[in-house]
C-alpha cells in the first residue's frame, strides 16, 4: 500500500488512483521549486500569508493570504481574506476577495462572498457567488512608442468633389 491509502504499481514503484466512483481526487498544487504549502483541517491562522510555493488550505485563515502559482481553498476550507496568486480555486468558502493574473475558479463545491478579478474567470455549476466580477487583461509586457518613432503626417488640402456654385 503507497502513500495516502494508494496502490503501488509494482513496475513502476508510483501509487496507482483508486477513487471510487462518487470520490473525486483533490489535485494538489504542482511546482516544479517546492512542494506546496498545506494547512490542515484543523489550522487556524489569523494574519497575513505569503509564500512563493502553491498553497493548499483546508483549515481556517482570517487576514490576506498572497500566493505563488496557485492557492486551492479545499472543500473544508473556510477563508475570510483578501485572497492573491496567479490562479485562484475555490472548492471551500471565501469571504473576501479574489484576485489572480491568470484565472480564479470556483468549483461546483464552492462559494464566494466578494468580488473576483481575473483574465479568465470559471464558475462552475452549483458554486455560490455574490460579489462583482472584473476580468482583466492578461499580464504581458507593454511597448510604448517613443515621441521620435512617431511621424506627423502633412496636412491635407481639403477639396470638394461638388461643382462650384454658380450665381446668377
Amino acid at each position: 500500500m503507497g502513500l495516502f491509502g494508494g496502490k503501488i504499481d509494482s513496475k513502476q514503484g508510483a501509487p496507482k488512483e483508486t477513487a471510487s466512483p462518487k470520490e473525486q481526487p483533490v489535485s494538489v498544487p504542482r511546482s516544479t521549486s517546492s512542494a506546496p504549502t498545506v494547512f490542515g483541517k484543523d489550522a487556524v491562522v489569523k494574519g497575513d500569508l505569503t509564500s512563493d510555493a502553491d498553497m493548499l488550505i483546508e483549515g481556517r485563515v482570517e487576514g490576506r493570504i498572497n500566493g505563488g502559482k496557485e492557492v486551492i481553498i479545499g472543500e473544508s476550507g473556510d477563508v475570510e481574506a483578501l485572497v492573491r496568486a496567479q490562479v485562484v480555486t475555490v472548492r471551500g468558502k471565501v469571504k473576501g476577495d479574489c484576485e489572480a493574473e491568470k484565472k480564479v475558479e470556483i468549483a461546483a463545491t464552492g462559494t464566494v462572498f466578494g468580488n473576483i478579478s481575473a483574465p479568465a474567470i470559471v464558475v462552475a455549476e452549483g458554486a455560490t457567488f455574490r460579489g462583482a466580477s472584473k476580468m482583466t487583461s492578461p499580464v504581458s509586457p507593454v511597448t510604448l512608442a517613443t515621441p521620435s518613432s512617431v511621424t506627423k503626417s502633412p496636412a491635407t488640402k481639403r477639396t470638394s468633389s461638388m461643382p462650384p456654385s454658380e450665381t446668377s
